[in-house]
């Protein structure tokens, strides 16, 4: 597998465009472990082999890469109907259980898959606002 240079520079600005800030070149590469004097031979020749999977795995759900790709999903408990278990399959990408108790139903512990820096509230209400769920304690 091969990423094109100029696939990588896409990928980078999506990033920067679904975190809400500006991401250089050393930044990204340092995010990714890509040592800084190689920064500059990837964004000229591309990417192959670990890094390559790295950076396709990288871009699914960032905006310009979705396609057809939805932003939520979840799984129901068989019978019930309810569910049970919510996922956000766009950057940055969750998981998390949909917990019923007294009162409307909440997400459960998050598990980020992406680090959602400065995100991590709005996006939460977006799911929130998405299945009419309680907004979860934040640390």
């Amino acid at each position: 597998m091969h990423v094109p240079a100029d696939e990588i520079r896409r990928i980078r600005e999506a990033l920067a465009v679904a975190a809400g800030c500006s991401i250089s070149p050393h930044e990204f590469g340092a995010r990714l472990g890509i040592p800084a004097d190689s920064i500059g031979t990837i964004e000229r020749d591309g990417a192959s082999g670990p890094l390559a999977v790295a950076l396709r795995y990288l871009s699914q759900g960032l905006p310009g890469f979705r396609g057809e790709l939805t932003e939520w999903s979840y799984q129901a408990t068989f019978h019930e109907g309810w569910p049970t278990l919510l996922m956000r399959y766009w950057w940055p990408r969750f998981t998390a259980p949909i917990a019923r108790g007294n009162g409307p139903a909440t997400i459960g512990f998050v598990k980020w898959i992406d680090e959602p820096g400065d995100c991590e509230a709005a996006t939460l209400k977006a799911a929130c606002e998405a299945f009419k769920l309680r907004m979860p304690e934040l640390p």
